[in-house]
């Protein structure tokens, strides 16, 4: 909690207090999900820092949306317009109850 809290957990704008974390706090979904390109690099970073196995962890469970491009959805056909799917809540806790175990716990 403290290492994302210190490294991760900033301000939205900056005349804004910094969201205020629990374990049930979901990075992923929730009013503050990380935007893809900060989850990798947030996420190496915890995999590194804690030696969390991450053998089992899909990234796209947790951010199923974030690399579609779709453009053009409007000229596709009923059966191949993109839809959203809703992404899997990825919480604090399941960070901490991971580096405890040393892998990834959830997938």
């Amino acid at each position: 909690m403290a290492w994302y809290d210190e490294n991760w957990n900033s301000r939205v704008f900056p005349f804004l207090k910094r969201p205020t974390l629990t374990l049930e706090t979901s990075l992923s979904t929730g009013k503050y999900p990380w935007a893809d390109d900060d989850a990798i690099d947030i996420l190496d970073d915890y995999f590194m820092r804690f030696s969390v196995k991450r053998q089992n962890f899909t990234f796209h469970r947790y951010w199923p949306n974030e690399e579609t491009f779709i453009p053009i959805n409007f000229l596709r056909s009923k059966e191949n317009k993109w839809q959203w799917v809703e992404p899997k809540p990825l919480t604090l806790n399941m960070l901490v109850e991971s580096a405890k175990a040393g892998r990834w716990l959830y997938d």
